[in-house]
């Protein structure tokens, strides 16, 4: 590999790359922020809608999306009401739309895609196959069931050129028993307009193992991440901490990567794990179901490096550490790396918030208490971003 003139204005920590095809290399050893100036979030709330029992536009249950907007709105989609609501910077209930229904204006099962150079929100019904247009003060734009080549597929998100990501869903024939297979997920670029798609990346997913009954996750496998950035597509899989970006035309063009040792699985790892799985009933086995089969599961040597990847829309990403246990309500860990790709360092975030959105100093998600009542709480992000 051929080093950039870029090297020699990194520090020790960071080396630029670019190899025989192209593709921008950025490599940290360690965190580039200097002592003292490290990003933190802050434990106290701006505001945390939920808290008001007699309100009902802020209570909620199953909570599907949230999104921060310029400004500091906030877009939340409650799965309960099968509505998408909007408050501004404050916390202040501006409008809900759509509710449970297939008529026009309603959703199933509804998921945010992202907002219009107009202002109208683009809002996806994974189960109708259906896009809602929604407008600034939450009235119904339009509704239409987009299709390529008469085939469906599932809107993920929304470029900041107007293309949507998108995956075609894929249907397999029943197995036999004791079959194992793995997720590989083709994420698309789909052009609204012209009506046209191009292959961004195909990336390694969750593998599973079918009992005749039950399909259940191999513990420790891959999770095929993938977040928007800009006009490009940031994705990250395995137990690498690197995170790999491709561009509208499919174009592998950098990776950002932190060197560091791979974490070992060890049995009782997987015996913690699988414990977790069952105490969260995931696919509906239990304890038996899961000691007949979790011996003949092929789990991966090591443990997938992130769980979840979030952009902003300056190019910062966040790519948080992976956990095995899914109950647990310790502080995650996320990376964070700025628009050239360089290791900024780790943040940690409140162990019972699940982050969902972070832009422009804020951060929001999903809290649950104890006995699992949700809320939806909006962080303050404090450091030099500059």
């Amino acid at each position: 590999m051929l080093c950039t003139t870029a090297c020699a204005q990194q520090e020790p920590d960071t080396a630029i790359h670019v190899d025989s095809a192209g593709v921008g290399i950025v490599e940290s050893t360690s965190a580039s922020w200097p002592p003292g100036e490290e990003w933190r979030v802050e434990l106290e709330p701006v505001f945390r809608l939920g808290d008001d029992e007699d309100d009902d536009a802020s209570k909620f249950f199953r909570v599907l999306d949230v999104a921060l907007l310029a400004g500091g709105d906030v877009i939340v989609v409650d799965g309960g009401t099968s509505e998408v609501r909007r408050y501004d910077a404050g916390g202040r209930h501006l409008w809900s739309a759509g509710g449970s229904g297939e008529g026009p204006g309603e959703f199933h099962s509804p998921r945010y895609l992202g907002r219009r150079e107009d202002g109208a929100f683009l809002i996806w019904d994974r189960s109708l196959s259906r896009l809602s247009v929604v407008g600034e003060q939450g009235d119904l734009i339009a509704t239409e069931r987009p299709s390529f080549g008469g085939s469906q597929f599932v809107a993920q998100g929304l470029f900041a050129d107007g293309a949507w990501l998108v995956t075609f869903p894929v249907s397999i024939s029943a197995p036999d028993a004791g079959t194992t297979w793995a997720d590989t997920i083709g994420l698309w670029r789909y052009d609204p307009v012209r009506q046209d798609r191009v292959r961004l990346a195909t990336i390694l997913g969750q593998r599973w193992i079918w009992t005749g009954r039950h399909m259940l996750p191999v513990p420790f496998s891959p999770r095929p991440l993938r977040a928007i950035d800009g006009t490009r597509l940031a994705v990250a899989s395995g137990p690498d901490a690197q995170v790999s970006l491709h561009d509208a035309a499919g174009s592998l063009v950098a990776r950002h990567r932190i060197v560091r040792d791979r974490q070992p699985v060890s049995g009782e790892d997987i015996t913690q794990a699988i414990e977790g799985l069952v105490e969260i009933g995931q696919s509906g086995a239990d304890a038996a179901v899961w000691r007949e089969w979790g011996g003949r599961m092929e789990v991966p040597r090591y443990e997938p490096a992130f769980e979840q990847l979030l952009t902003e829309p300056d190019g910062t990403i966040w790519a948080r550490h992976f956990k095995a246990d899914p109950l647990s309500r310790e502080p995650p860990t996320w990376d964070v790396f700025d628009l050239t790709g360089v290791y900024l360092g780790p943040v940690s975030t409140p162990g019972a918030l699940t982050v969902l959105a972070i832009r422009d100093g804020l951060l929001a998600g999903v809290y649950r208490d104890e006995l699992g009542v949700e809320f939806v709480s909006v962080h303050r992000v404090v450091g030099d971003r500059h």
